[in-house]
């Protein structure tokens, strides 16, 4: 593999604002670093643990087996591996069984949420989805629109097939932009998105699902 500068900062910083900003962990430990991989345990409310490593290296099921066996020190109950190079499929597969989310050349996974075209994306607590499907689907969830669990939105927020999905397209205040990305930039992007929502907030909802023939009828 060629090793482009800045290849690991990039990965850790995309995956950091996932856990955080798309999850609502908190980085606990940057347990083990070097040159080629970072290794970090999330933590959230108290009760959920995300260990994660960050690498540029290719992943074999032998790694995996070793980031099993690690993970088990740290009572972590979700995993994370994350590279810019490949993984073998005998250790997608063997991890894929042992509950671990891949990121990877195959498979990539960008934080899309800090662009000013992409909606805001919530996944609803189960008092608010229930209010949700009873109000738009007649108490149906498979009558909502859909949204595959391939979504990168979905996969950043780390939803579940069966979930509600809020998506929220707001016009931030011109000055806001302004500020933001500069006079004439600003006063772009706050025409285009005037035009995209001309309410000025706009919400929809969308029910995860595994395959897009799932709900076909």
């Amino acid at each position: 593999m060629v090793l482009v500068m800045g290849e690991l900062d990039k990965l850790w910083d995309n995956v950091y604002k996932i856990w955080t900003k798309g999850r609502g962990f908190k980085l606990e430990e940057i347990i083990e670093e070097t040159d080629e991989y970072k290794k970090a345990l999330f933590t959230k409310n108290g009760k959920e643990k995300a260990f994660v490593i960050v690498t540029i290296e290719s992943i074999s099921v032998q790694d995996i087996r070793s980031i099993i066996e690690e993970v088990e020190e740290f009572q972590a109950n979700k995993i994370m591996v994350a590279t810019v190079d490949k993984v073998t499929t005998s250790a997608l597969k063997e991890g894929k069984e042992a509950g671990i989310e891949f990121i990877h050349k195959g498979n990539p996974l960008i934080y899309i949420f800090d662009h000013y075209l992409v909606p805001i994306h919530r996944v609803l607590p189960a008092n608010e989805a229930k209010e949700v499907v009873q109000r738009y689907a007649n108490g149906k969830k498979e009558l909502l629109p859909k949204i595959l669990i391939s979504d990168p939105a979905v996969r950043i927020l780390g939803a579940k097939v069966g979930d509600v999905i809020e998506i929220k397209r707001v016009v931030p205040p011109l000055e806001e932009l302004t500020k933001k990305y500069g006079k004439e930039h600003g006063e772009e992007i706050y025409k285009l998105l005037k035009e995209l929502t001309p309410a000025g907030e706009e919400v929809f909802y969308r029910v995860v699902i595994e395959e897009a023939e799932e709900f076909s009828f």
